[in-house]
């Protein structure tokens, strides 16, 4: 429930994500990968037809720092930036990798994620790097963020796939095998991979939360 505006929605989850972007990918911001490292900011605006980067970098030659602005057009639903105005979702691309953008923001539930990323996902290759709850009445030095890149690929798929159809849900809205059906491997295997994955997620969350664990 909202404490500061009456009707207003809480987000209470905190999500860091990786968008790798295939070559082929329209956006300009594609061509600022190969200038990952010498990039400072790149901020957008759109009217809807047209988009206008923002580019705040520095030249490879003198390093002298320089702030530039690109048009293109509007590339539908190949723009993540429009996937990330999402109810119940606010975010902004805080960084441009060599291989794609690096988003984070808040969401308001498990389910809102897994559709975003969903979203995502028909664009580029999506890693989610970090989530972690958000809780006003809590020290931020006590939250605990847990790192997905120790996930494997298909740990990440897996798990993913698993949530999205309710595996997790109480009752279960799917089963092993019907989980596995959709991968086109067997019960074993899935639960392998889940198993693998509960496994690292809980170490990660609680690796120094007992006496004598490093």
């Amino acid at each position: 429930m909202s404490t500061i505006l009456p009707n207003a929605d809480t987000l209470d989850l905190y999500v860091e994500i990786n968008l790798d972007l295939p070559n082929t990918h329209p956006c300009l911001v594609n061509d600022l990968c190969s200038h990952a490292c010498t990039l400072d900011s790149v901020s957008r605006q759109s009217n809807g037809n047209r988009c206008l980067l923002t580019i705040e970098g520095a030249e490879h030659v003198n390093d002298r720092a320089q702030i530039e602005q690109v048009e293109q057009p509007c590339h539908d639903q190949d723009c993540y930036y429009e996937l990330l105005n999402h109810d119940g979702f606010s975010a902004h691309v805080t960084d441009v990798t060599e291989s794609g953008i690096h988003i984070e923001g808040y969401v308001c539930s498990r389910s809102t994620l897994v559709d975003l990323v969903e979203n995502l996902s028909s664009i580029g290759e999506v890693t989610v790097q970090k989530l972690s709850r958000f809780n006003a009445e809590d020290n931020p030095s006590d939250l605990r963020t847990i790192d997905f890149s120790t996930l494997t690929t298909l740990e990440q798929k897996t798990l993913r796939q698993a949530i999205k159809n309710g595996y997790y849900d109480q009752p279960r809205a799917i089963s092993l095998e019907e989980l596995a059906d959709q991968f086109d491997v067997s019960k074993g295997t899935v639960s392998q991979r889940l198993q693998s994955a509960e496994r690292k997620l809980v170490f990660e969350a609680t690796c120094d939360s007992f006496p004598g664990s490093t």
